[in-house]
């Protein structure tokens, strides 16, 4: 909840992500420097926040045994995180990857308190209108955020990569190469990642769904 609102209170720095979303007129510089190497202080105090609430994530993943795919989640989250403060690469997208897509996480943590063996046993019961408005809110906060906004930005995370790799001449790109690599590699596996969870979304809505018909 906390680096999801500090990242909607940053979200002036992604006007021109937006922008472009809605018009394909707007322009892109194509000049990477400032996206992949400018220090935006906001955007560090949201990577601090969520390597932190990534240790605490796996810690309960291994606990609890949520399955490998959230365990994997947590430390390739953690690690593109400390890699955005330090060296410091992408400054400007952690804004979004791990602060404004966590909108749909913070819809989440609201819909889990339903459950009656991980939330508070019979408030479904008693408030069954709002599990359903939770639920459907968290199914709407993940497509927006996570299956259209996600792979829109990561586009062009991809290429300011792509391209501070090809560019003989930066000296920062040298220094940081295997940081542009791996989090690049790690981009791609969160992103199939987003995809496998709608999966599982889905699933479960319908047997929920099922559930309330019969």
């Amino acid at each position: 909840m906390t680096v999801s609102y500090l990242g909607l209170q940053s979200s002036h720095y992604l006007s021109l992500f937006k922008k472009k979303f809605f018009s394909s007129s707007v322009k892109i510089n194509p000049n990477y420097s400032k996206r992949l190497w400018e220090y935006i202080p906001a955007s560090q105090r949201i990577l601090t926040i969520f390597l932190a609430y990534q240790f605490k994530n796996l810690y309960d993943s291994i606990i609890w045994s949520d399955g490998p795919e959230f365990i994997a989640h947590h430390i390739l989250a953690g690690s593109a995180a400390w890699g955005g403060m330090y060296p410091g690469v992408g400054s400007v997208y952690g804004i979004f990857f791990m602060g404004v897509s966590e909108i749909s996480t913070t819809v989440l943590v609201i819909l889990a308190n339903f459950d009656d063996d991980l939330g508070v046993k019979g408030l479904a019961e008693a408030f069954p209108g709002l599990r359903v408005a939770s639920a459907v809110g968290f199914v709407v906060a993940f497509i927006g955020c996570r299956i259209v906004a996600w792979p829109w930005v990561s586009w062009f995370l991809l290429k300011d990569i792509k391209n501070a790799l090809a560019n003989g001449d930066d000296k920062k790109a040298k220094e940081r190469k295997v940081w542009l690599v791996g989090i690049g590699f790690i981009l791609g596996s969160l992103t199939l990642l987003q995809f496998l969870w709608l999966g599982q979304i889905f699933v479960m809505g319908k047997q929920e769904i099922d559930k309330m018909l019969s």
